[in-house]
């Protein structure tokens, strides 16, 4: 990477910019974290290049409000920053970083911010929030390889070849029958090793091709193709490397991630094997939670695969009747799994949300409710915590205590026409007709089909409820 930015700011404009960072910090310490990101923007605005003293700074302060609950930018925000059109690059790239202030996990406005910051010439401050957002992507469940794509591409445009290399690996693990990816994945690598200075005389030759081998072996083995003959290559490597020190945390996973990287129920139960020994030897409850991870897999395969088969022969009963089973016995071990994630992780509330999930789907609602009580601190789990917790009042009869519990979680909810949105709008109504209060329950079932006519049965419950007005005006004249 570069290390001169191509925009150079003059030390005036630096000590304003610090004037508005020292007041900000100042501000922070008082929990008016609102105030304090515009501070920090405001500052950002006029030294926009200052990593250590305000995007790092701000980005913690972010955290910190986060973590405190508070609140993603809503419709009734009106801060100067998120109003702006963003026209030039530094303006685009401070408005991205408002919004992700103010919702600190949204990959989307990562992405913004790299684009922006690339376009203006920030190339130390994109690195910043590429490696952000690559890491981002690395632990989301639910990866998309648009996002790699996009790293791999500004990586290499601020020269950050190994960077880049690792987004393109990534990418290769969503898409690894693209050839196109495989030929990147080489000429990064080749681009990686040259850039240690390797081929510029100050190394030996030697040394280069050795490193140049190494880092093809890698590829095979990391970018998980296809390819059968590179999946035993892999895995007889990592299998041997293991078995000269089967306590070796680097080993265990490598000759794991080759195994489970064939897809197949015989190497799957291997890697399992393996973790279970993993945590019986080191009691490191890691291994144990990833064997677990890797039955659920399982579990949701079989359970894909019977659905196929369904379809192909729908007059089969014998295909449904397996899949309700394998579904109830996937949620017990579900039940379960989390249920050792929450002892093993007390202070992580994800795991308290999956967990008050599954006691939920077992009516199981007394357990449930103190779970999503404490999963609702987490602004990631807020409003489905609070969802859930109506839920779980509504089922209990708790009309009342439902009905506040839907309102505040549709309060907390940022898209007022959304999936979540429709659904506590629909969950309102029922939570009001259940209380008697047909009068409400209209206004919300109303609410609903003007989002989406045909939502579940709220049209059928919109037209019940009104020819039940009618029977009641007609029986009073």
């Amino acid at each position: 990477m570069p290390e001169v930015n191509v925009y150079e700011v003059p030390e005036e404009l630096k000590r304003r910019a610090r004037e508005f960072f020292s007041k900000a910090e100042k501000v922070a310490f008082s929990l008016n974290y609102d105030y304090a990101i515009e501070l920090y923007l405001d500052g950002l605005s006029f030294w926009p290049t200052a990593l250590e003293e305000g995007h790092i700074k701000l980005r913690e302060m972010s955290l910190r409000r986060s973590a405190s609950g508070g609140k993603k930018s809503g419709f009734g925000d009106g801060s100067k920053y998120k109003k702006n059109p963003g026209k030039s690059p530094r303006d685009a790239m401070l408005k991205s970083e408002y919004l992700l202030s103010k919702d600190t996990d949204n990959t989307d406005h990562m992405a913004d911010f790299c684009k922006a910051s690339l376009e203006a010439g920030f190339h130390d401050v994109c690195h910043w929030m590429c490696d952000l957002l690559l890491d981002s992507c690395i632990k989301s469940p639910k990866p998309d390889v648009k996002m790699y794509l996009l790293l791999m591409d500004i990586y290499q445009k601020i020269e950050s070849f190994k960077r880049a290399e690792q987004a393109c690996q990534m990418a290769c693990r969503l898409k690894p029958k693209d050839s196109n990816l495989r030929d990147a994945l080489r000429d990064l690598s080749a681009k990686a090793t040259m850039q240690k200075g390797k081929y510029d005389g100050d190394g030996d030759f030697r040394d280069s091709i050795k490193d140049r081998d190494d880092q093809e072996q890698l590829h095979a083995e990391q970018s998980l193709l296809s390819n059968e003959d590179v999946h035993r290559r892999s895995i007889a490597t990592a299998r041997l490397e293991y078995n000269e020190n089967p306590t070796d945390q680097r080993n265990i996973d490598k000759y794991v991630t080759a195994l489970c990287a064939t897809d197949t129920y015989e190497n799957e139960k291997i890697a399992i094997e393996v973790l279970e020994a993993a945590y019986k030897a080191l009691s490191q409850f890691f291994y144990r939670q990833r064997a677990n991870e890797i039955k659920l897999r399982q579990f949701k395969r079989q359970i894909r695969e019977l659905q196929d088969a369904m379809k192909s022969e729908p007059q089969n009963p014998e295909y449904a009747q397996k899949v309700k089973s394998l579904a109830v016995e996937m949620h017990e071990f579900e039940l379960n799994h989390y249920l050792e994630c929450v002892q093993n992780h007390p202070t992580d509330r994800r795991y308290k949300f999956e967990l008050a999930k599954r006691y939920l789907k077992a009516k199981r609602f007394d357990e449930a409710i103190p779970l999503f009580q404490e999963s609702r601190g987490d602004p990631r789990f807020r409003t489905g915590s609070l969802s859930h917790i109506g839920q779980c009042f509504f089922y209990k009869k708790w009309y009342t205590d439902a009905i506040e519990s839907f309102q505040e979680a549709f309060e907390n909810v940022e898209s007022k026409e959304g999936a979540m949105a429709k659904e506590l709008l629909y969950n309102l109504g029922r939570a009001h007709e259940a209380d008697g209060n047909d009068a409400e329950a209209l206004t919300n079932y109303r609410k609903v089909t003007q989002l989406d006519y045909n939502y579940q049965d709220a049209r059928d419950r919109v037209d019940a409820l009104r020819k039940k007005e009618q029977q009641k005006k007609s029986e009073q004249e």
